[in-house]
Parts: structure tokens; sequence; C-alpha cells
């Protein structure tokens, strides 16, 4: 008697008098038209309601031996809500007995659907504030600083990821290099106590000298070279996104 109470609590004042009445009138078109239009879509509020309107759709369609879909309308009623108790008084006893099979031959299904709607969900709020993450990913990271192009050897192309023309200049700047300095100091050795050159070695000391020259110029011409193609002549590369 208590659930019948509580049962009749749900349904009093509620959404579903109307079709309630027309059920229990016999007036089942009007009663599945308005038990639709408050299911299809849902324009009712808790599943305790729900459930109920589901279950007097199904009963709608039991009534006009529409099995199929009062089987279907029953299952989604007793997935709507756990626990749902129908009043005798306002369903017939087959009526009853349906509900009874088929919440025992639809076990499966019907935990399925209530799986599905458990927990209910509610629209996301709306962040006041933009997540940290999201500025993250718009943030960018800071590129390689051009000055390194006034390091000799190639060594701002290679940071800048040029490593072909780093190359290039690493080996034309460190030939010059070498040369140059390999020819001075084989020519400050020839030198003797008084700083001068012997009559036989001033021919190779000048030689040598020239060679000093030659070295020093071209590790010039190339780091110079190195510098004005990473400053002037490559362009300022855009910044790289955050992955």
């Amino acid at each position: 008697m208590m659930g019948v109470a509580l049962v009749l609590g749900v349904l009093a004042a509620s959404p579903l008098d109307g079709a309630r009445e027309a059920y229990q009138s016999g007036e089942l078109s009007r009663a599945r038209a308005e038990l639709e239009s408050l299911l299809y879509p849902l324009r009712l509020d808790g599943d305790e309601l729900e459930a109920h309107a589901h279950l007097l759709l199904g009963a709608t369609w039991h009534a006009q031996e529409e099995l199929a879909r009062a089987e279907d309308e029953v299952v989604r009623g007793l997935s709507a809500h756990e626990g749902t108790t129908l009043d005798p008084l306002l369903y017939p006893p087959d009526f009853l007995a349906f509900v009874e099979r088929a919440r025992s031959q639809h076990a499966s299904r019907i935990a399925e659907l209530r799986a599905e709607r458990r927990p209910r969900l509610m629209p996301p709020p709306t962040p006041i504030a933009t997540p940290v993450r999201e500025v993250a990913t718009r943030e960018t990271h800071p590129t390689m600083s051009r000055a390194w192009y006034l390091a000799p050897m190639g060594v701002g192309h290679f940071k800048q990821g040029r490593s072909g023309m780093g190359t290039a200049l690493a080996v034309s700047q460190g030939l010059g290099l070498a040369m140059a300095g390999v020819s001075l100091g084989t020519s400050l050795s020839l030198r003797g106590p008084d700083g001068r050159y012997s009559a036989k070695d001033e021919g190779t000391a000048r030689t040598l000298n020239v060679t000093y020259l030659v070295g020093a110029y071209a590790f010039a011409a190339a780091y110079a070279y190195g510098v004005f193609d990473g400053l002037v002549l490559t362009p300022q590369p855009p910044a790289r996104p955050v992955p």
C-alpha cells in the first residue's frame, strides 16, 4: 500500500494527468498523442516522471495490441528509473504481467540503457578564465637569437638549422685559419736571435708571410660572408608554436 501511495503522489497534479485520464476513459489515441508530445522530445523533469510516462505509453500501445511498441516503451520506462512501481488501480492485470515479462526477458537491455543515463549529463559550465593548458598551446617557442651569426666557423648557421651553409663556412674559415697559423708559426721560427732572417731563409720566410696573409684574408672573407648571409640575406624565421 505504501508503494501505491507513492505512485499516486507522483501522478497527482502532474503533466501526466491528462494522458492518464484519457487512458482510463478509453481515449487511447489522445492519451498516446499527449504522452508522445511529452516524451519525444523529452519535456518532463525527473527520471521517475519520465519512467511513468513511458510505462503509460506502453500500456496505451498494449491496449491497442501493438505489442512490439508496447514492449519498447516498457523497457525504456524500466530503465529510466530503477524501482518504479506500477499502480494496480490504473493498469489491468494483463499489462502488469506484460511488464514483468519484459523486465525479466530484457534485463540486459534495461541495464544498458540505465548505464547510458548514469550519471545524468549536464551542460559543462562555461569557464570564466581560459584554461592554463589552452594558454600554453597558444604560446610560441622563442626564436634562436640571430646574434649567433656573429660567431665564426658557421656556428650561427648550425644553431639556426642551416647545416649545409654552416659546414661550408666552417671548412673555408678553418682552412684559412690553419693556413695562416701554420705559416706564421713557421715564419717566426726561422728568425734568428736578432729577430732577422738569414740569407738562405729570406725566400722561404717571404713565401710563408704571403701564405699567412692569404690564409688570414681567406678566413676574414669567409667570416664576413657568413655574417652578411645570416644577418642580411636570411629573413627572420617565424616563431614556432608549442606542440
